[in-house]
């Protein structure tokens, strides 16, 4: 066989592979309950893939079940199961996709004192869900497989809008839930970008704000609000094989802070957390995920550490 036909055949499988890679690992359940979706989440694909992916999070922190309300001198450990249905398709020729995100766990804490009062609970349940869309704005078209494996990628941005209704288990009674009783929105631009001459190696940029509703039925008290929520993450990451990646995250956040019957609680994040992940894919339909995250810098006392897993299925 001439070598060039032999160059061309190797190409194509080298895109092969890095496409299923990205399609296996490119999945995580919605908004991670607030700490970080991690590395390539919002690869693009082509439209009519399908995907089920399986999470699991331990994370210690002084943060709630959710993730989104710091709780200064609690000690929480929250132990997180996900699972997560993806769908890539077209609206107008622009690529689009779906999250539909069921959340169970056990949350473990106490603190002897907190805005919030001493605390005490162990609670199993569900969690509130997650549902998003996410639409294409520059360089995002819809493409089919066999010109989506023929189109070199470019820099890409998405506008991502995501709801958690208050569907989780809550009763007022308790100091911590896993429900949050008030539903949460999301607004992001996360972006991607390739960088070199090779596939292999991307650049993420995800800005988001989260807005919460009030709850009207907190613990030991009879309204909380939240202020805006903002987060910035960013990943690079890069395969050192066709089947395996690395990646350097950063996240940012800042804001959060609630306000109990009218009085606020002192408690706004502010705090840069990185970490480390890698992932491996097994064969054409199934890949696995590991990572690990943890506080760099903070004005707020936060903690948090954590480990996640996940195991994802493309079909």
């Amino acid at each position: 066989m001439p070598h060039k036909t032999l160059n061309i055949l190797s190409n194509k499988a080298t895109r092969l592979s890095f496409l299923l890679l990205f399609l296996l690992l490119a999945l995580l359940p919605g908004n991670a309950l607030a700490q970080g979706e991690g590395p390539r989440v919002y690869m693009p694909a082509p439209v009519g893939t399908n995907a089920l992916s399986l999470t699991w999070m331990d994370m210690k922190s002084n943060m709630n079940f959710a993730g989104n309300i710091l709780i200064p001198g609690a000690k929480i450990q929250s132990d997180i199961l996900a699972l997560n249905y993806n769908r890539w398709f077209a609206i107008g020729g622009r690529l689009a996709e779906i999250w539909i995100t069921g959340i169970v766990g056990n949350v473990d804490g106490a603190a002897k004192t907190s805005p919030f009062g001493a605390l005490s609970a162990d609670v199993s349940g569900i969690a509130d869900p997650y549902f998003a869309l996410r639409v294409g704005l520059i360089g995002a078209p819809a493409m089919d497989l066999a010109t989506f494996m023929k189109t070199p990628q470019k820099f890409q941005m998405f506008a991502l809008a995501g709801i958690s209704p208050a569907f989780g288990d809550y009763k007022q009674s308790r100091p911590l839930n896993l429900g949050t009783n008030r539903w949460a929105l999301r607004l992001g631009l996360p972006m991607t970008m390739p960088l070199g001459s090779k596939p292999g190696t991307w650049l993420e940029i995800n800005p988001n704000m989260y807005i919460y509703g009030d709850n009207d039925e907190p613990y030991q008290a009879n309204r909380r609000s939240q202020d805006n929520l903002y987060v910035l993450e960013s990943h690079l990451s890069h395969n050192f094989t066709p089947k395996f990646w690395m990646s350097i995250d950063l996240r940012y956040q800042n804001g959060g802070e609630t306000k109990t019957d009218g009085v606020y609680d002192d408690n706004s994040v502010n705090r840069l957390g990185g970490g480390i992940s890698a992932g491996y894919s097994f064969n054409r339909a199934w890949s696995g995920f590991f990572g690990y995250g943890d506080v760099i810098s903070e004005t707020d006392n936060s903690k948090l550490n954590m480990w996640r897993a996940r195991l994802i299925y493309a079909f």
